[in-house]
């Protein structure tokens, strides 16, 4: 028996917080069969069901989350009773916003201490802005509580990123994406400025004189 519909769900990451949406997908579209996973997807990008940018970060998972080759054909699928139902609907997973953040604990008083590199995963906790991000940190425990007041964000040019700031905003600027781009927390006071000194007591120079 050759089936003519398939089921599949879609799982964005800017929804992950919210139901999912399953559709009924006819498998013979104008008199074109869609045999394997890569017709079902292209069809799925060519009726507008999900923007062409996100092409690149979208992929197919069974129920358990196991990654299935687009070239997967429909009917063994179907056969194997995926897709074949919306309780057994097939998983199309669409990153259309980050879903990780990374960055690097600074700390000021020992620079030349190795910078420990770390990755918060966005999807599983509601964090949308850096004093989220921040507060989240110190929830888990990764640094102690009296260090809260010691603390902000850099980029690595050296300027401060506000708390208020959207964690979406700083991923756009292309800091946190990865590993090897990571914001910086920094750790810590900067010195106090050294008291200012008359300069008659000394040799060094001041303008005017």
């Amino acid at each position: 028996m050759t089936h003519s519909e398939l089921w599949l769900t879609y799982q964005l990451a800017s929804r992950a917080h919210l139901p999912s949406t399953t559709q009924l997908i006819d498998l013979e579209f104008q008199n074109h069969k869609l045999a394997d996973l890569e017709d079902v997807l292209e069809h799925v990008f060519r009726q507008g069901f999900v923007e062409a940018k996100h092409r690149p970060s979208t992929w197919w998972e069974r129920k358990d989350g196991q990654k299935v080759k687009a070239s997967h054909l429909v009917e063994e699928l179907l056969q194997q009773g995926i897709g074949k139902c919306q309780e057994s609907a097939i998983k199309l997973v669409v990153e259309d916003v980050p879903t990780t953040f990374w960055f690097t604990y600074s700390y000021i008083h020992n620079p030349t201490a190795h910078h420990a590199t770390q990755r918060i995963k966005l999807n599983e906790h509601k964090l949308e802005l850096m004093a989220h991000i921040t507060n989240h940190i110190f929830a888990q425990g990764y640094l102690a509580p009296h260090l809260r007041s010691l603390v902000h964000w850099q980029n690595p040019c050296g300027k401060r990123v506000d708390e208020h700031v959207r964690v979406a905003e700083v991923l756009a600027w292309g800091e946190g994406i990865s590993e090897v781009k990571p914001l910086r927390l920094v750790i810590g006071r900067h010195p106090k400025p050294a008291p200012h000194h008359p300069h008659h007591h000394c040799g060094c120079s001041v303008p005017g004189n």
